[in-house]
């Protein structure tokens, strides 16, 4: 028998005014068997006037259903509460649901917000470097991985001259003022020893004036498309004279690379809209837009580690450098820092812009595949500069889908041949 508390003589006559057990246990708080106990005492006071004292185990029983009474009395205010929230909540549903829209209408004509300048001319800037022609990477030494020579230069080279092509004047709607060709250095691969067995695969002079009727060219289609073309140069560092170990910090435009530009230059001089700029200078500082550019090679950033290749800690210093050096004689420091040198495509930002690192076009090659440097494919870089926002579009174009066709596509001289 499930215990109970023991029943006081007002209680008594409450319950025994009640007929309905359901009513009697609601009113006076009682369990089903505690009133059916109830109406046995009823009737017992009935037929025996005096009520016996309860005994221990009563009052035991009595005291277990106190117990269970206030459990339940918690119990119930808890499900009250939840199942009042729980009604606020569904109000507040239906109240937003009644408010919103059951769906949108068809979008009336847009409404511009945005002035118009958003549709101001914009200038594209190509990076283009690392080609390093004459370079020849083969299959058999590099795991079949790497592979790469003049016939795969030409082919990318085209790859990028349609690439770019296409991408301004299908891929992007603006009105384009001119394309900035920043030509960055390493265009011939030279004639450094770096501890080959065999002599140079190719002669300077086949590398040179190949690569440079090949360039002329290529800038020759470009200028069909675009109103103005400005070519701005370095010299890279492997274009430098056998007998220097490192890059001089005198004269370093005397190298190699400068003498193809001078070609491409002399090839180029009848396309009226072609505009070069050859200096002595060690790096290019350019305007694109109102924006400054600063154009290096890349090869003065040492240091940064091996398997992503990027030389943090030099690109700092050289942000931190130039840009008190031009605070410090009232010029605007460099928006946007471009290189090459490093064959992999980098983008870090910085306070006024960013650095971009421009990729190559040999792919992996004998150098960076002993050096453990992790495998980037062949790249180059293309953006779009607005005049309020800076650099917006940028695209990088993938060489390694070039392919090498059964004619070469674009029309060199044959005396000098080159692998």
């Amino acid at each position: 028998m499930t215990p109970t508390k023991p029943w006081t003589e007002s209680e008594l006559d409450s319950l025994s005014a009640i007929e309905s057990n359901a009513r009697a246990a609601s009113s006076l708080g009682r369990s089903p068997g505690s009133i059916d106990h109830g109406r046995r005492l009823l009737r017992m006071r009935g037929s025996k006037p005096d009520v016996k004292p309860t005994t221990y185990e009563q009052d035991q029983e009595n005291s277990s259903s106190n117990l269970w009474q206030r459990k339940f009395k918690e119990l119930e205010g808890k499900y009250v509460k939840a199942v009042n929230e729980n009604s606020v909540v569904s109000q507040l549903v239906s109240e937003i649901k009644s408010q919103a829209p059951l769906s949108y209408g068809p979008l009336p004509p847009v409404k511009r917000v945005r002035s118009s300048e958003e549709g101001a001319p914009q200038s594209a800037v190509l990076l283009f470097s690392d080609t390093h022609v004459g370079k020849v990477v083969s299959p058999q030494q590099t795991l079949g991985f790497g592979e790469y020579n003049f016939d795969m230069f030409l082919a990318r080279l085209k790859f990028l001259e349609e690439s770019t092509i296409s991408i301004l004047k299908t891929h992007t709607s603006v009105q384009l003022d001119e394309l900035v060709v920043a030509v960055l250095g390493d265009m011939l691969d030279g004639a450094l020893a770096h501890g080959a067995e065999a002599a140079q695969r190719n002669t300077l002079f086949s590398q040179y004036y190949l690569a440079g009727h090949a360039i002329a060219q290529c800038f020759r289609a470009l200028a069909a498309h675009v109103p103005k073309i400005r070519v701005r140069t370095v010299v890279g560092n492997h274009t430098r004279w056998q007998n220097q170990k490192r890059m001089p910090t005198e004269n370093r435009f005397s190298n190699l690379d400068m003498f193809l530009y001078a070609l491409v230059e002399a090839l180029t001089k009848d396309i009226k809209n072609i505009e070069w700029d050859l200096n002595a200078q060690p790096f290019s500082i350019f305007e694109v837009q109102g924006f400054t550019f600063h154009a290096a090679h890349g090869d003065h950033l040492r240091g940064g580690d091996k398997a992503l290749g990027i030389p943090n800690h030099a690109i700092g210093r050289e942000i931190s450098t130039k840009t008190q050096l031009f605070n410090k004689h009232g010029r605007q420091a460099p928006h946007y820092y471009v290189c090459g040198h490093l064959h992999r495509d980098i983008q870090l930002p910085h306070a006024l812009g960013d650095v971009t690192i421009n990729g190559g076009f040999p792919g992996l090659d004998n150098y960076s595949l002993s050096e453990n440097f992790n495998p980037v494919d062949a790249t180059q870089t293309l953006f779009l500069v607005h005049p309020r926002f800076g650099k917006t579009a940028q695209y990088k174009v993938h060489l390694k889908f070039a392919e090498v066709g059964p004619e070469r596509p674009y029309a060199l001289p044959k005396a000098f041949p080159i692998e």
